[in-house]
């Protein structure tokens, strides 16, 4: 029974990285790593709009930016009438890369060709088409490391509090949680984060003496969230150093 495409579930993530020391902003189907990979698409088809006025570093500049969404919203268009599996889309060296899986390349070139002549003819655009069984270019290449997935999730926080009228550049308490299989681990983990000026805010174990993690651990530090990253990353590290995980953070609204 073969797969319907127009069913897979969607849970789009943005995030950056270099690749081949140069910036890339990715955006990727993070369900998608449910099913990868998906044998019977196994064309791999990447489609390259050129843009029309790079920055140095080769990403778009924000006037742009606006026609390069349009050229997406465009081009999805073309892929929803097509069987085609679109994996994720990233804006890199001077073009931004839509990223598809196929059974078969034959009539898409066409159709993304005549999808993008019918509305911006003057973008210069190329197409590549390789097999991918194992889809290494999803794996390898769009879907993120365990940092950027932990910047995707602090960026949905960070939207939150900024649709909530916040103020992300000012400094306050940020509370966050790790959990553990020992307690052991959990109270070397509190040791340190402590030397890196955490607060232990409280410990709790869970109801259910099956859970794998229970040892819960709530520390707390003054942070800016807009600069959240590095302080969750740094948290994530020695949770994971001592078998443990992190589970995020939150935090009060900035004061007026």
């Amino acid at each position: 029974m073969g797969i319907d495409v127009k069913a897979l579930k969607q849970n789009w993530g943005l995030y950056m990285q270099e690749v081949d020391d140069k910036p890339a902003v990715i955006r990727t189907n993070l369900a998608l790593l449910e099913l990868a990979p998906i044998e019977e698409y196994a064309q791999r088809i990447q489609f390259a709009v050129y843009y029309r006025t790079p920055t140095e570093r080769g990403l778009p500049t924000e006037e742009e930016n606006p026609m390069l969404w349009e050229v997406e919203d465009a081009l999805y268009e073309c892929m929803e009438m097509l069987d085609v599996i679109y994996a994720g889309v990233m804006k890199w060296n001077n073009r931004v890369n839509f990223f598809l899986y196929a059974k078969s390349a034959e009539g898409i070139e066409e159709a993304l060709v005549k999808a993008l002549d019918d509305k911006f003819p003057d973008y210069e655009r190329q197409l590549w088409v390789d097999e991918d069984v194992a889809w290494e270019c999803y794996l390898e290449l769009l879907y993120p490391d365990k940092y950027s997935l932990q910047e995707i999730a602090n960026s949905k926080v960070l939207r939150a509090l900024i649709s909530e009228g916040d103020d992300v550049s000012k400094e306050r308490y940020v509370e966050h949680w790790a959990y553990f299989s020992s307690k052991e681990s959990a109270e070397q983990f509190l040791d340190r984060v402590v030397a890196e000026g955490f607060k232990e805010e409280g410990r709790a174990t869970p109801l259910f003496s099956e859970d794998p993690y229970p040892y819960k651990v709530r520390v707390a530090r003054r942070d800016v969230p807009e600069d959240i990253h590095p302080v969750t990353w740094l948290l994530l590290d020695v949770a994971e150093e001592l078998g443990g995980y992190y589970d995020g953070w939150a935090c009060g609204k900035a004061e007026a």
